[in-house]
């Protein structure tokens, strides 16, 4: 037999994850080269078998040799962690004549992780949580590796789309990131391991988000640019990937909260939901995403968008879980930053552990916990002195808290005084006012940019941002 360096396994890779399919198996391509010298006369064949955990498969054929390379497949690889091996042998007397293998690959879900800077994740890197073999990662250079923080490395991209620096001075500024970063915690790991906890399988995670974008940034439309546009660049990952992924995290908005955008919001993500499961061929494709958070900015300024723009785009965000089938919103409202608008490491944990509850929810069914608190019916008393709002969604019952925070009572932009608490069994608000209140009145929760709220259900997840709605 030859020596083990004559022959190589350019696919799969370690730590490579391969999207399940209905049967709980998948298709592996094989992908071999030649470096060493095979017999003048040998005649040959590939030979593909899996060796898991607690078994060992028998040896498939996958096709006849000739050159110096190979492509081929092995068929209904069970969900989990395997050692994939492959060999030559000579079809005249059947001798083995070289074998090597890799190792773990995984058959499991694939997600992608797109969305802006939030996505990429700016968390401080002190406090992430450690890799977990099980919980691979697609980075942005197309390599696959044990998922480890920081996922987003952008110069590090095969996409020109993602590189933020000159052509010539990319290796150098390459280096200084990867010696110097102190940022980088995000979402992503702690989403999978909160699926995997629950569903036992391998979770690989698709790198695909870029700080600052827009919506008019991810144009579906641009597709066709490839690598050289930010939805180019995500299907040509997925597709090279094998074009199947479980579903879809996002995490995206604060750079539409402008008056020429905030406006078209609603309309353009419906838009590019339906394009995405259009271009993956999966109509019931889940998507989770998140609605924005809190911004520290106290006083006005024209550098920042008006508080009310930054608002409508988290009612917008909430219309859309209605909107669009198979998907689910997940609060942040109740976040700590890092700075003045992106998430710290303990809260995009917490978001990733959301978005995991929620994927659970719609694209396993498996529900461990509800969607947390949604409003839905708001009625007065006959002296439209109190008004009550019950909620949906609630995980048990609402936590105890003194004093109700984040609501908001308006007419003609004149804030009127309200006090609010839980009701006795802790599954409504109760808003209470001095004098009746005029019709046509407006009622929010969560607005401002870094509004006081402390509304939560028992898994801690807030009630969502929500109006101003008529009342």
């Amino acid at each position: 037999m030859n020596n083990l360096q004559d022959l190589k396994i350019i696919e799969p890779v370690p730590h490579q994850v391969f999207q399940r399919e209905e049967l709980d198996e998948a298709v592996i391509p094989i992908k071999l080269v030649l470096t060493g010298v095979l017999p003048a006369s040998s005649s040959s064949r590939v030979e593909g078998r899996i060796v898991g955990t607690s078994s060992v498969g028998a040896w498939k054929p996958l096709g006849p040799i000739e050159g110096d390379s190979f492509s081929g497949s092995l068929t209904n690889v069970p969900v989990g962690e395997h050692l994939v091996e492959v060999r030559i042998v000579s079809w005249t007397d059947d001798a083995e004549l070289a074998r090597c293998y890799v190792t773990p690959v995984f058959v499991g879900d694939l997600w992608i992780l797109a969305g802006q800077s939030n996505m990429d994740g700016v968390g401080k890197l002190g406090q992430i949580q450690l890799p977990e073999t099980g919980i691979s990662c697609f980075y942005l250079g197309d390599r696959w590796e044990i998922a480890t923080d920081p996922l987003c490395w952008l110069l590090e991209s095969v996409d020109p789309i993602n590189r933020e620096v000159p052509e010539a001075e990319l290796s150098q500024a390459i280096l200084e990131q990867r010696q110097f970063r102190q940022h980088g915690a995000g979402l992503g790991i702690p989403f999978a391991k909160e699926v995997r906890k629950h569903v036992n399988v391998p979770i690989g995670l698709i790198v695909c988000s870029h700080s600052g974008t827009s919506m008019a940034h991810w144009d579906y439309r641009l597709a066709d640019k490839g690598g050289r546009s930010f939805y180019g660049a995500m299907l040509r990952r997925v597709n090279k990937l094998g074009g199947k992924v479980k579903g879809c995290l996002w995490y995206q908005g604060e750079s539409d909260t402008n008056a020429e955008t905030a406006p078209q919001y609603y309309e353009t993500m419906v838009a590019w939901v339906a394009a995405l499961r259009k271009d993956l061929n999966d109509p019931q494709l889940p998507f989770i995403f998140a609605q924005l958070s809190v911004f520290y900015v106290l006083e006005p300024d024209a550098r920042w968008p008006d508080s009310a723009l930054w608002n409508r785009v988290q009612a917008d965000q909430l219309a859309l879980e209605h909107a669009l089938p198979f998907t689910a919103m997940v609060p942040t409202i109740d976040a700590g930053l890092a700075d003045i608008i992106h998430l710290d490491t303990e809260s995009l944990q917490q978001v990733g552990q959301r978005m995991a509850w929620q994927a659970l929810r719609i694209a396993y069914g498996n529900p461990i916990a509800e969607s947390g608190p949604r409003p839905d019916v708001i009625r007065w008393n006959e002296e439209r002195t109190e008004l009550t709002i019950a909620l949906t969604g609630i995980n048990g019952r609402l936590t105890e808290v003194g004093r109700v925070c984040g609501f908001r009572v308006e007419k003609e932009n004149q804030r009127l005084p309200l006090t609010a608490e839980l009701t006795e069994e802790r599954r409504r608000i109760r808003l209470r006012f001095e004098q009746s209140v005029p019709a046509d009145s407006w009622l929010s929760h969560g607005a401002g940019f870094n509004p006081v709220v402390n509304v939560k259900d028992e898994f801690g997840i807030p009630l969502v941002v929500f109006g101003p709605v008529p009342v």
